[in-house]
């Protein structure tokens, strides 16, 4: 009896934070070794000298991590929120952008698709398919990376094709009435030529349910599709790889709950008292998986229009390998991508027009549409040295980058007494970026043992663009005669903006490898992320004037190590990190509007470990935890001096621990698996001022397969958060009222797959 193979990442050299680790057995029940390539060369995990952990494809189904969600769910030294379905924030060692969503916006985390960086954060959307796997890299990576890389990245690379004839088709049934396939075939289509075909779809109702218009809300309507060519030539050191996806998914729009906060000071509570009301009037009262949104009937409408979010996204990826002289590879990655969204809610879930005529006292509504469109041009460019008996290696490239995004935003109040918060107020804007960028990497080996890598990168960063803001109606049914514009529009405008940033980011590590078990290496690098200009703003003023760049210094120390014949494997890192400039979007409560400003600094220090043991052929045990100490150095935000606080949405404590067993079935060697992964995440502060938490809380998750002998063949059951933990992912708060967003309840379900 032998362990099922259950690829996952491996420790990630330095910090861990790997979520279900990967681990698998050979014939000498040793742990696997796992390459990646976030530092542009095939290089073991356990050698590269950096915070990364590697999730293989294999363990993302097992986990079923299918969103980013799930993936932060799954591992330490990450984590995830979401303001709305165009608002995806990534936290990393406490470094995250906060509802930053300006055709200018750029992200504090990035996210990479088969190394092509995404520009914008409600890009992806789309659930995982078909992945070989995913690289989660913690720390600013400069140089290599480039900018907007500040905390760190997340690099998703789709399975490639395949010259061995194969496939998969999985079909997965579950609750809330979900209905999922995915699949997959590769093969050789002629002489140095193979393709692969994916796709998936994804059906399942809400989680919770619009009680005002008998909706469901927060349910998927999904479909994607991939189709790669790989030209690789046989005698030809020539590759070419052409990956070609496309993904549509539209829902019935986000749940919002008020609720009234254990810790802001004492005020008005509109909706958890109107909430309170509706219960009382309401048979069986009003459970918080219920909300009444409001649909908005804008101007010139005959009929409101509903809540829901709408994305169709495609891409074109190319990337071409060449050696051009002895020892000297060329590389290129073209990357085009194109994304259409539609995403329209309710910011707090209720308001007057609630179908119960009840009203608390301030009671308003807001709901705000989001239109956006957006394509994006990149090239990158690569030579590199590959002489791997040489003391040196080397490698220099450029980088040029071009996004055009048109959003036009509408925004629609109605209010029971407040001024400003009725009418329409309407943004259009079209925001340009672009990059430019030269990069250099020298790595010289000092002894056998001990090598140094120093590089740097030149950036040139500008955005420009055009806003305008439309006051489009005044007043509302309740308050006809409010002349005020609904917030935080103040006046009509129409204003140009504009600006350039440059940028040097440096890097230099020490790496030091005694024997084939063991590295310790010392990191001292920058992370830079550009500034830009905040969307639907107040007036000409606040349009035209940017918000500044953000950087990051980066001190880490890590040590990797591999005991008895490679069957436990042990990475730590530490690591103190001084933020410059932050960029932080909060709430400002005189206006109810949101305001970009820049901390002026930070100190982020903190330590990462996992642990991967083989005890047995049959078991395979992983654990892992982060720690993170992060506040504000200085920052005065509206009168109020957060100086001294934590962070915000940083959690300081984050842990993960699971198992896998496998076991006979009678006479069936190996044919029953069972999984198990816990992550606990600590307690954190929702805003820089530290008057909102979210509690500690764990999930679990577990698996449950049966393969059948000498059949390629397979039937899984699996349930993802077995405790129906309760948890939020984004909170606005407004007087004494948290706006909550929750995450998935519990979900279970049963896979067959088949294989060919």
């Amino acid at each position: 009896m032998r362990l099922q193979h259950t690829v996952s990442a491996i420790a990630l050299l330095a910090g861990l934070g790997l979520g279900a680790p990967a681990i698998a057995a050979d014939a000498d029940n040793q742990l696997e070794e796992l390459i990646v390539t976030a530092q542009k060369r095939e290089e073991n995990v356990q050698t590269a000298p950096l915070a990364i952990t590697a999730i293989s494809g294999a363990t993302l189904a097992k986990d079923r991590v299918l969103t980013l969600q799930d993936l932060a769910n799954t591992m330490t030294g990450i984590s995830f929120t979401a303001n709305s379905p165009q608002s995806f924030e990534i936290n990393i060692r406490g470094v995250v952008n906060t509802r930053l969503s300006s055709p200018t916006a750029d992200q504090s985390v990035s996210t990479f698709m088969d190394d092509v960086f995404v520009s914008r954060a409600g890009n992806l959307n789309s659930a995982f398919y078909d992945i070989a796997r995913i690289e989660v890299v913690r720390g600013p990576q400069g140089v290599l990376l480039g900018k907007n890389v500040a905390g760190g990245a997340v690099n998703i690379i789709s399975a490639a094709p395949s010259f061995d004839a194969s496939g998969k088709v999985t079909l997965t049934l579950g609750s809330y009435d979900l209905r999922q396939t995915q699949g997959y075939v590769t093969g050789k289509i002629t002489d140095g030529l193979a393709g692969r075909i994916s796709f998936q779809t994804i059906n399942h109702d809400g989680f919770y349910k619009d009680i005002l218009h008998n909706t469901r809300l927060e349910n998927l309507d999904s479909t994607q599709a991939r189709v790669q060519l790989l030209y690789r030539p046989e005698g030809s050191d020539l590759s070419a790889h052409l990956i070609v996806d496309y993904a549509k998914d539209s829902n019935d729009g986000i749940h919002r709950v008020g609720l009234k906060s254990p810790t802001l000071p004492a005020s008005f509570t509109p909706w958890s008292g109107t909430r309170t009301l509706i219960a009382a009037r309401r048979p069986g009262g009003l459970k918080q998986d219920e909300s009444l949104p409001i649909w908005p009937l804008f101007r010139g409408d005959t009929a409101p229009t509903p809540q829901r979010a709408d994305h169709e996204t495609y891409s074109i990826i190319a990337k071409v390998e060449k050696d051009v002289a002895e020892n000297v590879r060329f590389s290129s990655i073209t990357g085009y991508r194109h994304n259409h969204s539609f995403t329209l809610y309710d910011q707090t879930g209720l308001g007057p027009a609630n179908g119960f005529n009840v009203a608390a006292p301030l009671l308003f509504a807001e709901p705000v549409n989001f239109i956006e469109g957006m394509n994006q041009v990149s090239q990158e460019v690569r030579l590199a040295s590959t002489n791997v008996d040489s003391r040196f290696d080397w490698l220099v490239g450029a980088y040029y980058q071009k996004t055009n995004v048109h959003q036009y935003n509408r925004f629609w109040g109605e209010s029971t007494v407040l001024p400003t918060l009725s009418g329409e107020s309407h943004w259009d804007d079209h925001g340009h970026n672009r990059d430019l960028a030269a990069f250099a990497q020298v790595g010289f080996k000092i002894s056998d043992t001990l090598k140094l890598d120093v590089g740097a990168r030149y950036t040139k960063d500008k955005k420009y663009g055009f806003q305008r803001g439309i006051i489009v109606a005044t007043g509302d049914r309740l308050n006809p005669n409010d002349t005020a514009p609904l917030t935080p529009l103040t006046t009509n405008f129409a204003t140009a903006y504009g600006e350039s940033w440059d940028e040097l980011t440096p890097q230099a590590t020490l790496r030091w490898t005694p024997d084939d078990a063991n590295m310790a290496y010392f990191t001292l690098s920058k992370g830079f992320k550009g500034g830009g200009f905040q969307n639907n703003a107040s007036n000409a003023f606040a349009a035209a004037k940017p918000y500044e760049p953000e950087s990051v210094t980066n001190y880490e120390a890590g040590y990797k190590t591999e005991l008895f014949d490679r069957r436990l494997r042990w990475n730590t890192a530490v690591f103190y990190m001084k933020y410059k400039d932050l960029q932080v979007q909060q709430t400002l409560a005189s206006c109810l509007c949101n305001v970009i400003s820049n901390a002026p600094g930070a100190t982020i220090k903190g330590a990462e470990t996992d642990v991967q043991i083989a005890p047995t052929p049959w078991l395979r045990v992983w654990g892992s935890g982060s720690y993170v100490h992060a506040e504000y150095d200085t920052f005065v935000f509206a009168g109020v001096n957060n100086s001294g606080n934590r962070m915000q949405r940083t959690p300081r404590w984050q842990g993960v621990i699971g198992a896998e067993v496998t076991t006979d079935v009678g006479s069936w060697e190996d044919a029953l698996s069972a999984r198990l992964n816990y992550r606990y995440q600590g307690r954190m502060p929702w805003a820089p001022e530290n008057t909102t938490w979210e509690d500690a809380y764990g999930i679990l998750d577990g698996r449950v397969t049966l393969t059948l002998p000498n059949r390629p063949w397979s039937v899984s059951v699996y349930a993802k958060n077995i405790g129906d933990t309760e948890y939020r992912t984004n909170i606005i708060p407004f007087f004494q009222e948290e706006m909550s967003s929750f995450g998935n309840p519990r979900t279970y379900g049963i896979e067959l797959s088949a294989s060919f």
